[in-house]
């Protein structure tokens, strides 16, 4: 599998990882997490786990604990399993590079289970719902401070909640400008650099190289790309340098599994009386079915929906597309369970009433028999319909079929 092999590969280079100011607190902030478990504050980046989330998590936590009065430790927590980190090679590339080893990473295998604590206090980054799902209801409460640019799930708007949401490019540059930035006398010089190395990666790669042509680069974007640079004395050519690496390794999917691709950037949300999972990945539907057969395809969704007891699952591609002189690419498809009720061409009508969609076929061999996952699959017209776009979408289209249903 290629998360073993990328896991492999990263243990017997470990000996090769720099010691930093950073890796070290990371190591640490796990140990203390484990050690006082509830008598911790935690920050906690979302589940899909991407760059942005993860640098967002660690830069904040790192930067939160050096500047606090009292020492008082703040945990950053990576929402999925250790072994999840391996489908992100640009994740693992990109805290390698400030000498944060995988192994000392506080993951979901380090907090879930029926003993655990609730945190003193919690700060989401990267997106703006606490999912009941991956942690007890209890956390929920002690959500005190959200950084996020996703739409708003107003999802903790009683009690005492610092929210700042804004619809930006990269939640890096909101973490940069209301944290790192304003406490930057309290790092050193090796930590100040690691951290904007962390966090400009996270700008540049959730941006496209700041191309908001294709993203929601905006302003701020661009202005924390420039004052990160300028900490790490980077030119726009290592800037460049350093997206291309990260984008060839996150993009780097052609040996992935179906059931890989779904698992290395999901998310899933409760949308009315539906449970709806969503995967991001950078495969075009077309080589996927080319490249696996389609009753693999079929039993892999089958698994990975029966696992998380979803009504229907979305997957969601986005490419340079070789067949169209290179040009970015977004594809969308919907599947359900078998046993399911929903109609999948419906919600994709309804879909394309907000953002235009058209179905393809994703299986032009006639000799072969297509997969039932892909069924419906779906080109996209706007190329900026990522999916924090297509999400609160999805929340209405889903909603108005639960009012639908019960009327």
């Amino acid at each position: 599998m290629r998360a073993a092999r990328h896991r492999d590969e990263h243990r017997r280079a470990a000996t090769t990882v720099r010691r930093t100011p950073l890796g070290t607190f990371v190591r640490e902030a796990r140990e203390a997490y484990v050690a006082a478990r509830g008598d911790v504050r935690v920050v906690v980046g979302n589940e899909a786990c991407d760059l942005d989330s993860v640098a967002c998590a660690v830069a904040y936590a790192y930067v939160e604990s050096a500047s606090s009065a009292s020492s008082a430790m703040v945990v950053p927590i990576v929402s999925c399993a250790r072994e999840d980190i391996y489908l992100r090679p640009d994740v693992v590339y990109a805290l390698r590079e400030v000498g944060v080893e995988i192994e000392d990473v506080l993951c979901l295998d380090d907090v879930v289970g029926a003993d655990v604590a609730t945190p003193k206090s919690i700060c989401l980054v990267d997106h703006n719902a606490l999912s009941a799902r991956i942690f007890p209801r209890a956390w929920g409460d002690r959500v005190r401070r959200i950084i996020d640019h996703h739409e708003d799930a107003r999802a903790h708007d009683q009690g005492e909640c610092d929210k700042v949401i804004e619809l930006i490019g990269s939640c890096a540059s909101l973490v940069h400008r209301d944290v790192v930035a304003a406490k930057r006398e309290a790092l050193d010089a090796s930590g100040a650099r690691d951290v904007a190395r962390l966090l400009l990666g996270a700008v540049v790669l959730d941006t496209r190289f700041l191309d908001a042509s294709t993203t929601r680069a905006s302003a701020i974007d661009f202005e924390t790309a420039d004052a990160l640079r300028a900490t790490l004395d980077w030119d726009e050519d290592a800037a460049r340098r350093e997206y291309e690496t990260l984008s060839a390794a996150r993009h780097d999917q052609s040996a992935f599994t179906c059931a890989q691709l779904l698992a290395k950037d999901y998310k899933q949300w409760t949308m009315g009386a539906y449970e709806i999972g969503v995967a991001s990945f950078g495969v075009r539907l077309q080589d996927l079915a080319a490249r696996q057969d389609a009753s693999s395809i079929d039993a892999e969704c089958d698994a990975f929906m029966a696992s998380r007891r979803v009504h229907a699952l979305f997957m969601m591609t986005s490419f340079e597309d070789a067949d169209a002189g290179g040009a970015y690419t977004r594809q969308i498809a919907v599947t359900r369970p078998v046993e399911g009720v929903l109609d999948c061409a419906d919600v994709m009508r309804r879909v394309n009433e907000r953002t235009p969609v058209s179905p393809f076929d994703v299986d032009s061999n006639a000799s072969t028999t297509a997969s039932r996952a892909l069924r419906a699959s779906y080109a996209m017209a706007d190329v900026k319909a990522s999916r924090k776009k297509v999400q609160p979408i999805l929340v209405d289209v889903f909603t108005a079929l639960s009012a639908e249903t019960q009327s």
